[in-house]
């Protein structure tokens, strides 16, 4: 009985192992923005641009704390796993904070490119975050050729 027991617990061990390892790491998006993007450095702005746009590229700037907070907290409890694709359509957000500024991208399907487009995560879960910001539709503003 005892053995039966030790060789479950192997088994167990083992499962438990390999679908953490077939899972990968997952991290949170809040934890992936920079040091400098916390309280220190108040963001006072997030413009956010359409990439690859269809018919003319649009973008939208909110500086309301009611707005950026929306934001926020839609990217706050995302779970990310590194992964290799990269985000090729979908929105640029360009937070400008009180001491420096930060980009990323972000598409439909969940995939978020930070740090200069150097680091590649997808979503687990739902996309709150591509659904924040297309909730914000009725501010989208076209831009200029000369803005482009």
């Amino acid at each position: 009985m005892k053995k039966i027991l030790i060789i479950t617990f192997i088994i167990a061990a083992g499962v438990f192992f390999l679908v953490g390892k077939l899972e990968g790491d997952t991290k949170l998006f809040a934890d992936e923005l920079p040091a400098n993007m916390n309280e220190t450095n108040e963001i006072e702005e997030i413009t956010i641009y359409e990439v690859k746009p269809s018919g003319k590229p649009k973008s939208i700037s909110l500086t309301e704390k009611e707005e950026i907070d929306k934001i926020l907290k839609a990217g706050q409890s995302l779970k990310l796993k590194e992964t290799d694709e990269f985000v090729n359509a979908g929105y640029l957000l360009l937070f400008q904070g009180s001491k420096e500024n930060y980009t990323m991208t972000v598409d439909k399907d969940g995939h978020i490119d930070m740090n200069g487009h150097e680091e590649h995560f997808e979503m687990k879960g739902e996309n709150e975050l591509f659904q924040a910001i297309q909730a914000f539709r009725d501010k989208w503003e076209v831009l200029d050729e000369e803005e482009v």
